[in-house]
This record gives C-alpha cells, sequence and structure tokens, in this order.
C-alpha cells in the first residue's frame, strides 16, 4: 500500500509539473508554430476552391441564361468546360470570367445610352405628332371658317 501511495504521489507531482511546462509562455509560442494557420489550412483552401468553382459555375449559368437564343458565346463555353474539368487552373477560370463580366457591363452601358437615346428619340416625336395635330385641328378650323364665310358671301351676293 505504500507503495502504492508513493507512486501515485509522483505521478501527481509529474502532473503538476507538466501542466506547468504546458502552461508556460515557451510551450505556447512552440505550440503556436507547429500549428497551421487558418490561411494554411489545407482545409480551408480546398473548401474555398470549391466554393469558388461553384460559385463561377453559377454565374456561367446565370449568364447563359440570359444570352439570346443564336447568340451562344463561346468563351462561356470555354469557361464552362474549364471549370468541370479537374486540369485547368482556377486562375485561368478567374480572370476569363472577370473579363467577361468587364465586357457585359460595357454591353450594359451602351444598352442603356441606346436606350435613353431612344427615350429621347419617342419623347421628341411624340411632341411632333402632338404639333401635327394641332395644325391639322387648326387648318380645319380655318377651313370651317373659310367654308362659313363663302357662303355668307353667296348669300350676300345672292341678295
Amino acid at each position: 500500500y505504500e507503495e502504492e501511495k508513493k507512486m501515485r504521489a509522483e505521478e501527481v507531482v509529474a502532473l503538476a509539473d507538466t501542466i506547468k511546462m504546458l502552461n508556460s509562455d515557451d510551450a505556447l509560442e512552440l505550440f503556436k508554430k507547429t500549428l497551421p494557420s487558418a490561411s494554411e489550412s489545407f482545409l480551408q483552401l480546398q473548401t474555398s476552391a470549391a466554393a469558388l468553382r461553384t460559385q463561377a459555375r453559377d454565374l456561367v449559368k446565370q449568364v447563359r441564361s440570359k444570352a439570346r437564343p443564336g447568340q451562344a458565346d463561346t468563351r462561356l463555353e470555354f469557361i464552362s468546360l474549364a471549370l468541370n474539368g479537374r486540369k485547368v487552373g482556377l486562375d485561368k477560370v478567374v480572370k476569363m470570367v472577370e473579363g467577361l463580366i468587364a465586357t457585359l457591363k460595357e454591353e450594359q452601358e451602351d444598352d442603356d445610352q441606346k436606350k435613353e437615346y431612344c427615350i429621347t428619340q419617342l419623347d421628341t416625336a411624340a411632341d411632333k405628332e402632338k404639333a401635327l395635330k394641332r395644325t391639322v385641328s387648326d387648318i380645319e378650323t380655318a377651313r370651317e371658317e373659310i367654308k362659313e364665310s363663302v357662303a355668307t358671301l353667296k348669300e350676300e351676293i345672292a341678295a
């Protein structure tokens, strides 16, 4: 019994020394150096790449669905193939997608400018139409007045 008691006391002392050593600043620094940081974690990078790939696929599908029939962009097909294949680096695909997004933004700006131009032209045409209708109305009114004055003159001549 004495031997077991002595052994347990030694174990408690050894555990206390171990806890003391683990709580020291040197152990903490060594522990931080041995564990990878969040930016170096392989799992995080793999998940991030998969998430980017999925996001890029969804974006390509969205753009392809908005394309007009018969206007399929071959660049979208290449991007889609690259995203589905595992051999092509994602950097190239991201650059292609960014380029495509830039092109789409330029096209959208052009479309917006064309829309403003068309609205201006429609307003101008509507104003011209109103002016012409007023002119026609004025001419018809003048014609009726002339008919009435001709009729009055005929009556005066006849009388």
